[in-house]
């Protein structure tokens, strides 16, 4: 496989990974930055990445799911905000078209719960200034200008 040199390359790989799952630019530049200052080569860095991506380890459209799933979660976005987020992380353009086309996301019920948690800090406001606001935070976290306009209406309805 490898000999004992690139073993330990592949180890600070194995670290790196540890924490979270990881893409394949976000390992590739991390690996990178550690090979600056040694006397590995960007061939042996890739190397590396090849035997990860082959044991499975760095799997971007695995990464898609689980970085979408969790952020719907934990920290609901809209899917500007997710597309976004997903490039800035050196997710391919075509990864993300099909990940968001076999996977609708259903953004005016995630825009109505997040609202709905965020509430009661605009309660108490008039109604022009808690539109705002409510505007503000929705537009914030990555949903459209109608659809929030559309969920802030809906939400005042159902009071």
């Amino acid at each position: 496989m490898f000999n004992d040199d690139l073993i330990v390359l592949l180890n600070k790989a194995y670290f790196y990974l540890k924490f979270r799952p990881r893409t394949e630019k976000e390992v590739r530049e991390y690996l990178y930055k550690k090979i600056k200052t040694t006397h590995w080569s960007r061939d042996d860095a890739d190397k590396i990445i090849d035997e990860l991506k082959s044991q499975g380890l760095i799997d971007d459209k695995k990464f898609v799911e689980l970085f979408v799933k969790d952020r719907i979660n934990l920290k609901p976005k809209g899917k500007k905000l997710l597309t976004y987020e997903l490039k800035k992380k050196g997710i391919d353009d075509n990864l993300i078209e099909n990940y968001f086309f076999n996977n609708v996301l259903d953004e005016e019920n995630l825009a109505l719960k997040i609202l709905k948690k965020r509430w009661s800090r605009f309660e108490n406001l008039d109604s022009k200034k808690r539109f705002e606001k409510s505007a503000r935070f929705l537009l914030s976290r990555g949903f459209g200008y109608d659809l929030v306009r559309k969920t802030i209406e809906k939400y005042e309805e159902n009071l």
